[in-house]
């Protein structure tokens, strides 16, 4: 699911190994992870670099998963966590629904469990419409709404080619848009024009950063957030 790359996770696991493991697994799916031995680290991780998803394990020394994820939700009541557990008792289902946790995994925990839980936090983020990209200029562009906002939250007006472009670029982030694909999605069946293309580039680098966008080796361009 391509969407998961625009994410950033806090994964807080006290066993060194497997949260090194889990955290690599992880990076192939998303843009960033954090990773957290404990519950008071990753709270100040989550506060320094607000996360898109928290997962965290819930037997933990100090302050443990649903602890963490209660001082979370002192801050925000939407944010999606995930816990991982050994646990199924009646008591610890009335902690996760109090919280309201998006997940919850039994141990062991698959690769494929987690993917699956990290698309469902995206489809809630995408409900609330809490998807949103910051570039190096402090520009924002929300991908629900389609909105872009200045650093200081003033609305900037994307010209069509702008918008179009944008959303390609994202569409394929982290690889390259073929400029055969920038024919078909933004000019619609004409004939590309490289000098327009170029000027279309340097509008969207003003607002996004102008190390955001690169040329890969006169194949298309490559969109770096």
């Amino acid at each position: 699911m391509d969407s998961l790359k625009n994410l950033t996770i806090l994964y807080v696991e006290d066993d060194d190994e497997v949260r090194e493991n889990i955290a690599q697994s992880l990076s192939y799916f998303v843009k960033d992870v954090l990773s957290a031995g404990n519950g008071n680290d990753a709270f100040e991780l989550y506060e320094k670099y607000p996360p898109d998803i928290i997962i965290t394990d819930i037997d933990m020394p100090g302050m443990n998963g649903l602890e963490l994820a209660a001082r979370v939700r002192e801050h925000d009541s939407f944010i999606p966590i995930v816990v991982i557990t050994a646990y199924t008792t009646e008591e610890f289902l009335l902690d996760a629904v109090s919280l309201h946790l998006e997940r919850y995994l039994v141990k062991p925990v698959t690769l494929a469990k987690l993917k699956e839980s990290l698309e469902s936090c995206y489809y809630k983020l995408k409900e609330l419409n809490r998807i949103t990209l910051k570039f190096s200029t402090g520009y924002t562009y929300n991908l629900t709404s389609n909105i872009m906002e200045d650093e200081n939250g003033e609305l900037i007006t994307l010209q069509n080619k702008e918008k179009l472009l944008l959303e390609l670029l994202l569409k394929n982030v982290d690889a390259v848009t073929y400029y055969s694909e920038i024919e078909d999605e933004i000019w619609k069946g004409e004939k590309l024009n490289r000098g327009s293309l170029k000027a279309l580039i340097l509008k969207l680098r003003k607002k996004l950063g102008k190390d955001s966008i690169v040329n890969e080796n006169e194949l298309g361009y490559r969109l770096r957030i």
